[in-house]
């Protein structure tokens, strides 16, 4: 009976340890935080004119469960808002560069 028991709560440890549900899911094995990317589509509204950022309305990102809206997003690398211009259809690739925050990292006028 007792080695059973010991077998079972081995067991039950193992299968805690095993799982990707414990907590660290955004967790590289170092330790690192693993940063998300993710694809939208959306039309530009404006281009700052030091070329940080873009606004953008854009449709729903379903990896990131953000609706369809407007914002004003940073660009990675400020040749990107070269590339397009105001009323421009888009396709970007975005990531994450703090808990909550993105930058676009890649921006391409769409047909």
């Amino acid at each position: 009976m007792r080695y059973t028991t010991v077998a079972t709560s081995l067991l039950l440890a193992g299968l805690a340890v095993a799982s990707d549900e414990h907590g660290h899911g955004d967790m590289a094995m170092n330790g690192q935080q693993v940063m998300r990317t993710a694809e939208g589509v959306g039309t530009v509204q404006s281009v700052a004119d030091d070329g940080a950022s873009v606004t953008l309305a854009h449709e729903p990102i379903a990896e990131l469960r953000w609706p369809a809206m407007t914002m004003a997003i940073a660009l990675a690398d400020p040749v990107l808002a070269g590339q397009v211009k105001v009323e421009d259809r888009v396709r970007f690739v975005l990531r994450q560069v703090g808990e909550t925050a993105y930058e676009i990292v890649s921006l391409e006028a769409v047909d």
